[in-house]
C-alpha cells in the first residue's frame, strides 16, 4: 500500500479544517454578532475527524512505512503550526466581540438604571399621583 493513498482521508481532513477556519475569520471580521455557537460545533466535527485520522495513521505509520512516514508527518506538524496561528487569529476575534459586547450591556444597563430611576420617582412614593386641589 502507497502512502499518498493512506493519508488523502488526512489531507482531505486537514483542507476542511482550514477552509473552515476561513471562513470562520472572514465571518468574525465582517459581522456584528456571529454564531459562535454554530461555529464551534462545526469546528468541533471537523477537529474529531482529523484528530481520528492523525491518530489512526499515527498507529500504523512506523510500522507500515518506516522512515518514509517522517516526512509527512513532519509536513503535518507544519500544517498543524499554521492552523494554530489561525486560530489564535480567531481567538483574537472572539475575544474582541467579547469586549465589544461587554462594553455595549454595560452601557444598557446604565441606561435601564437611568429609565428605572424615572420611574421610581412616581410610582414608589406613598404620596398620590395626582395632586387635588379642590378646597
Amino acid at each position: 500500500m502507497e502512502i499518498k493513498q493512506d493519508t488523502s482521508n488526512i489531507e482531505n481532513c486537514f483542507s476542511r479544517y482550514e477552509e473552515l477556519q476561513v471562513r470562520h475569520l472572514a465571518v468574525m471580521e465582517s459581522e456584528n454578532l456571529p454564531d459562535l455557537d454554530l461555529m464551534t460545533r462545526e469546528r468541533e466535527t471537523v477537529f474529531h475527524l482529523l484528530k481520528t485520522a492523525l491518530e489512526s495513521f499515527m498507529e500504523t505509520a512506523g510500522t507500515q512505512y518506516g522512515t518514509d512516514s517522517l516526512s509527512v508527518l513532519s509536513r503535518y506538524e507544519d500544517r498543524l503550526a499554521s492552523m494554530m496561528k489561525l486560530d489564535d487569529k480567531i481567538a483574537i476575534e472572539i475575544k474582541r466581540h467579547r469586549d465589544s459586547l461587554k462594553v455595549n450591556l454595560n452601557l444598557m444597563k446604565k441606561g435601564k438604571a437611568a429609565m428605572n430611576g424615572y420611574r421610581r420617582a412616581g410610582t414608589n412614593s406613598k404620596n398620590p399621583r395626582v395632586l387635588s386641589m379642590n378646597r
